[in-house]
């Protein structure tokens, strides 16, 4: 679909970082053509390039609209930004929001904005019309807010943009079910992008959007609640490339380095106390610090109401190389942030135990090797993530956490896909030598007499088989005897091979259609993927991918095809980061086992058991 705007829109009901002041009711206006403005501490916007509009700006973030005779038309409500700030700068935003919405033909429900350095435009698409967007094949799937998102990327060439016609990325992310009320949860969308290598840059705008294509149709968005700063609400429903922090107020009694947003403390490393031979500020990729060598540092004193939090770092690396910072909390480490590249990206090391009261609180590098320099933004402190459940205060970041209420330990799978190959056995060996098991979902023309020996060695050190299809084509392209074939025959020639039954199944290309569900009857797999099947994903890409998105009850998706020796080569590095973060390794059936999770639900496909 089309977009031209030229200025925008928006809306807040701001929470306790923005505040709309109470105002004095009065008739509703109605608009009829092109026009911007404010209400009510909404910023609105009515574009269209041709055809029969009305916007009937109601209280707050609400207004009625109706479109025909157009080509392309959008009503919207929300906030516009100043383009000077990321949205980790800005805070969570998230839409809670209720449409009674009636599209005659081609049209979306969604919350729209712009982004530049770079420039993109990014739709997150509850309901729709004749047409779902943006047609081709999705990147992947994401969990958020209760509901699975379809995540696309195209690109516009020379088209209209809020910097004039030139060539820009569009994001979207759809939902495979439509709906019309609900929560958007904006932040968690722009983070698992971002996870996914689509960069979002400067906030320009966010808004409640009701957009039409040449069609008819109108609309009454009767709630339209707008949040803008503090902690995010999402908890353990982020499957496939999710992360994001959770959870609830952070330590009070701040220091005067420090700034607050609600359900977070966000503190400046420019502001923290500089130690070590060679730290010092930068101004670029952002205003923060550099830490060059071993025993850089920074620090200042936090006052902690509660003894657990989560600590959220903003960074990157000099580099294409892994950068390492330790966190330590009263003289004590508590787990490591690592950054993969020159991109900056958040890394949350969640659940962390600490002592109460004034304790100092340091970020320094320990494991420099001459190879890169660490790069500092900001530090963001909030309430232990619920994900870790109720009562979990004491949990550690580091060991394995034995013996604990396995509900509640942190558990993580690693799978991998397309063998068994040659570069099994490697991957093998890792796993050995760390005692770590996995699970292996097997192309079935794969299993033969020459890989039996390293299926056998799989089964003997507790890792589970399940099936990847046995040609590794498109399934969803065929009739429902092939799909069953695919099934039959690769789940025979395991059975046949090592005398084990396939529990799982992982669709090839994370391709599924209703048929599908409807003649394989074991769950449906699909798990974090990390572009680990590109040559041009570097191994410290890889690493920093798992470990800067690894969640409690993930099932993170790996291969190990022939030939892919860079992820044999990560495997260390991400075993030991994930252990250092405190989680504990099973195969897929142990995680919906220990997690008390039921697998077998009709029309899902499983990232996370949360």
């Amino acid at each position: 679909m089309k977009n031209k705007l030229t200025a925008a829109l928006l809306a807040v009901v701001m929470t306790a970082s923005l505040l709309v002041p109470s105002m004095t009711a009065k008739a509703a206006d109605t608009i009829y053509n092109n026009k911007t403005g404010n209400q009510d501490g909404y910023d609105y916007e009515l574009w269209k390039d041709t055809g029969n509009t009305s916007m009937t700006l109601n209280a707050g973030g609400t207004f009625d609209c109706s479109w025909s005779n157009i080509n392309n038309a959008l009503f919207r409500k929300g906030k516009k930004f100043d383009s000077t700030k990321t949205y980790q700068q800005i805070g969570n935003i998230t839409f809670d929001y209720g449409c009674d919405y009636r599209p005659n033909g081609n049209s979306y429900l969604c919350v729209y904005g712009w982004t530049v350095d770079p420039l993109v435009e990014y739709y997150i698409v509850d309901s729709w019309g004749t047409w779902r967007p943006p047609g081709g094949s999705p990147k992947g799937q994401i969990q958020v807010d209760g509901g699975t998102y379809d995540v696309y990327e195209t690109t516009r060439y020379n088209a209209p943009s809020i910097q004039g016609d030139t060539t820009f990325k569009q994001y979207f992310s759809v939902r495979t079910s439509k709906r019309t009320s609900g929560t958007i949860s904006v932040s968690e969308h722009f983070k698992a992008w971002e996870r996914m290598g689509m960069r979002c840059g400067k906030l320009y705008e966010a808004a409640l959007n009701i957009e039409g294509y040449q069609s008819s149709g109108s609309a009454s968005v009767y709630k339209n609640n707008m949040t803008v700063g503090g902690s995010s609400s999402q908890g353990g429903n982020q499957g496939g490339n999710q992360g994001g922090n959770t959870g609830n107020q952070g330590g009070s009694g701040n220091s005067g380095n420090t700034g607050t947003a609600t359900g977070a403390t966000v503190v400046q490393c420019e502001n923290m106390t500089k130690s070590g031979q060679y730290t010092g500020n930068i101004s670029s990729p952002f205003n923060g610090v550099a830490l060059y060598a071993n025993n850089d540092s920074v620090k200042y004193t936090q006052y902690f109401a509660s003894g657990t939090h989560d600590f959220t770092l903003r960074g990157c690396s000099n580099n294409n190389n892994m950068a390492r910072v330790d966190l330590k909390i009263g003289g004590q480490t508590k787990g490591t942030f690592y950054y993969g590249d020159n991109y900056p990206a958040e890394y949350t090391i969640k659940n962390v135990s600490h002592g109460t009261g004034n304790q100092t609180v340091e970020l320094v590098v320990t494991a420099d090797n001459g190879q890169w320099d660490a790069f500092l933004d900001y530090l963001s402190i909030s309430g232990a993530g619920a994900a870790a459940g109720a009562g979990t205060g004491s949990s550690s970041n580091t060991g394995n956490n034995t013996g604990a209420n396995t509900q509640n330990q942190k558990l993580i799978a690693l799978t991998f896909d397309d063998g068994p190959s040659s570069t099994t056995s490697q991957v093998l060996d890792v796993l050995e030598r760390y005692g770590v098991k996995a699970t292996f979902f097997l192309i079935g023309q794969n299993v033969n007499s020459n890989t039996m020996a390293i299926m056998q060695r799989q089964v003997r050190m507790g890792c589970e088989l399940a099936s990847h299809s046995y040609t590794h084509e498109d399934m969803s392209r065929m009739n429902p005897s092939q799909i069953r074939n695919q099934m039959e025959w690769t789940s025979s020639a395991i059975k046949n091979t090592v005398g084990v039954d396939v529990k799982f199944f992982r669709p090839p290309y994370i391709a599924v259609n209703n048929s599908m569900y409807e003649n394989i009857d074991v769950p449906f797999i699909q798990g974090s993927m990390h572009n680990d099947w590109e040559a041009g994903t570097s191994v410290s890409q890889r690493v920093n991918s798992v470990l800067s998105s690894a969640k409690d009850g993930d099932i993170i998706l790996l291969h190990d095809f022939q030939g892919n020796s860079q992820t044999v080569d990560a495997l260390p590095q991400i075993i030991e980061g994930l252990k250092n973060q405190g989680y504990t390794f099973v195969t897929v059936s142990e995680l919906f086992d220990k997690k008390g999770v039921n697998p077998d639900v009709e029309y899902k496909i499983w990232s996370n058991v949360k």
